[in-house]
């Protein structure tokens, strides 16, 4: 017959296992919460920056309706809002008839685990396309 004592100590190896395992799955969330929200965050601050571009690239082009110099004005908008932002390939269009310019901008989102799993590298890639017309002011 085993003593009471033996087997407290038997099962304090089984406790502390328990307690290391769901340290690590709290850690885990944590984390994955933690690159959720940076992804969230990357996205919406790239909505934003696509609107001033496509906003400043249709009323440059309405000034001197020169697509060149619209997409240009939209790369250089880009450029001050999020230096980590670019111009997606083939990322502007301007529609001549309506002088309505389309933005297409793409950001790695900063991530601390989801950017090094190539199952999850994807949603780390974040885009976001704007139209705007000529501001009316």
């Amino acid at each position: 017959m085993t003593s009471t004592r033996s087997r407290f100590q038997q099962e304090a190896g089984a406790v502390g296992w328990l307690i290391v395992m769901w340290l690590t799955v709290v850690v885990l969330v944590g984390v994955g919460l933690m690159d959720a929200g940076s992804i969230a965050f990357t996205k919406f601050r790239l909505a934003d920056v696509a609107s001033s571009a496509s906003t400043q690239a249709a009323n440059t082009y309405r000034a001197n309706h020169d697509l060149a110099g619209a997409c240009q004005a939209a790369v250089d908008q880009i450029a001050t809002e999020d230096p980590d932002a670019k111009l997606a390939v083939e990322g502007c269009s301007v529609d001549v008839q309506t002088g309505v310019v389309t933005i297409k901008v793409r950001k790695q989102a900063k991530t601390i685990l989801a950017g090094r799993f190539d199952f999850t590298k994807r949603y780390t890639k974040v885009t976001a396309t704007e139209s705007n017309g000529p501001s009316t002011l």
